[in-house]
């Protein structure tokens, strides 16, 4: 290795030099050169092929020097083996039969420059101008390795958060869409799809809306922000939510616009449960305080006391079922769990109740009523029935029969047994009589069969399940016929 005399130990800026030359002369001569002022330089003298693929292979160089006429091989062999080992660095050749067409030659196979010997003035300028040029292309290459990073960190960024992309060229309409916005309006990875097939996958009740959103867009040079139905090649609906932003001339020209897709089905389905829940609650809680207004109303008692024990057994009655009711989010309650629940408080720790159906999820709509009516029939158990005395008991249980053309039906019987002999129906048709009868039939849409049997009383209720609630729960309060 030979060190330029008079230069200090390479620092940055310096420059690494391997020198291909058999002359030694010739080598003084050109190290004298690259030592006049300019960058640091460190000169490694190789004068075989052998030392000069050695070097290639052990070390790398800034800049590559090479006579073009060698003893044992030629430079552009000697620039072949560079282009392989040690590809991207700068070669010059420096040689004193180099011709105008060997210079052309030489060039068009990947020499960066060459300088005859008889002007070896202008080396150092060549050196310094092929250090500048790679240092110009190493440049470029961490600036496109560095946007090819980032735009693989975009798409994973833009992938995990399903969001998709898409650019839109205004002048000619031309459409440029990620898989990922193609999979948001139902297409396959690498599909085609123009802009005319953007349009017409919009819901037709959605495309005004969503042409007005890119023309206030475009006119007002703000962001576009719309969400619309979208309908796939299978029929299927689907929402997406679509942003971007127009992209303006230096003359202000709208000539494209640019933003993401998302697909937001799952969010407007949800949206669209949470409003529904949110009126089937308004509308239970409506009921329920139109129940407790006709419970107050209509509750008839010796005294006070008696007035208020009656009173607080059906609000808590009515509790319960709100109860079971927001445990399942108002998807329903079981029948199963809402008799044991409503039974438990009549029957303390004895076991006088066998209950027998299958599972069965009441609607929401029925749970309420069918609460307040096993409510009264189990009052009524208690203070006349078959729950007044210890040895008493009562059987529940039901059955569902599917209809092909109306909703199925709840067949629930409430048999007593083991109570006082019963000697026929009440004279007086009381206020539980007409909690069935409003609950049952009114609300619900069902019959109620009462059967004074003289061992107890037999009552079968039939509810079609699945009828819409809506009907007038005040209905409890009013004056029915006697039964």
């Amino acid at each position: 290795m030979t060190v330029l005399p008079g230069r200090p130990p390479l620092e940055q800026g310096s420059c690494r030099i391997l020198h291909l030359e058999d002359d030694p002369m010739d080598a003084e001569l050109v190290a004298e050169h690259l030592a006049r002022p300019g960058p640091a330089c460190m000169v490694q003298l190789v004068a075989t092929r052998a030392s000069y693929a050695a070097a290639l292979a052990e070390d790398s160089f800034d800049v590559i020097l090479a006579d073009y006429v060698l003893p044992d091989f030629d430079g552009l062999a000697a620039l072949t083996m560079a282009r392989e080992l040690a590809p991207g660095t700068p070669f010059i050749f420096v040689s004193g039969t180099l011709g105008e067409e060997a210079a052309v030659e030489a060039v068009k196979r990947g020499a960066t420059d060459y300088v005859v010997k008889q002007r070896l003035a202008r080396l150092p300028v060549a050196v310094e101008r092929a250090m500048t040029e790679t240092r110009a292309r190493v440049g470029q290459r961490e600036t496109l390795a560095a946007l090819r990073e980032s735009e693989a960190r975009l798409r994973l960024a833009l992938s995990a958060g399903r969001l998709g992309a898409w650019e839109l060229d205004l002048r000619s309409l031309a459409l440029k869409a990620s898989d990922t916005c193609l999979a948001n309006f139902g297409r396959a990875p690498g599909s085609a799809f123009t802009y005319d097939d953007l349009r017409a996958a919009i819901h037709p009740d959605d495309r005004e809306a969503m042409q007005a959103a890119v023309a206030e867009s475009i006119a007002g040079h703000g962001d576009y922000d719309v969400e619309y139905r979208t309908v796939w090649p299978d029929g299927s609906v689907h929402w997406v939510q679509v942003r971007g932003r127009t992209i303006h001339a230096a003359d202000g020209t709208a000539v494209g616009m640019a933003g993401v897709s998302l697909d937001i089905t799952e969010r407007k389905v949800t949206e669209q449960k949470q409003a529904l829940l949110t009126r089937e609650v308004d509308h239970r809680a409506k009921n329920a305080l139109a129940v407790v207004q006709a419970t107050l109303r209509l509750t008839t008692a010796v005294d006070m006391p008696d007035y208020m024990r009656k009173v607080e057994g059906r609000i808590t009655a009515l509790a319960r079922a709100q109860t079971l009711l927001a445990e399942d989010r108002w998807a329903g309650a079981d029948l199963h769990v809402l008799l044991r629940e409503e039974l438990a408080p009549f029957l303390g720790s004895h076991a006088r109740a066998a209950l027998d159906g299958p599972p069965l999820l009441l609607p929401a709509n029925a749970a309420q009523p069918l609460t307040m009516a096993i409510h009264e029939l189990a009052t009524n158990a208690v203070k006349y029935g078959a729950l007044s005395v210890a040895e008493g008991g009562l059987a529940v249980s039901w059955a569902v029969e599917q209809r092909s053309d109306q909703p199925a039906l709840l067949r629930l019987r409430w048999a007593e047994v083991g109570g006082p002999r019963v000697d026929g129906a009440p004279k007086r048709r009381g206020f539980g009589s007409r909690v069935l009868d409003g609950t049952v039939r009114v609300q619900l849409g069902g019959k109620v069969s009462l059967a004074w049997q003289p061992t107890g009383l037999i009552c079968d209720l039939e509810v079609p399940i699945g009828l819409d609630g809506g009907r007038d729960d005040r209905a409890i309060g009013r004056q029915a016929p006697e039964m």
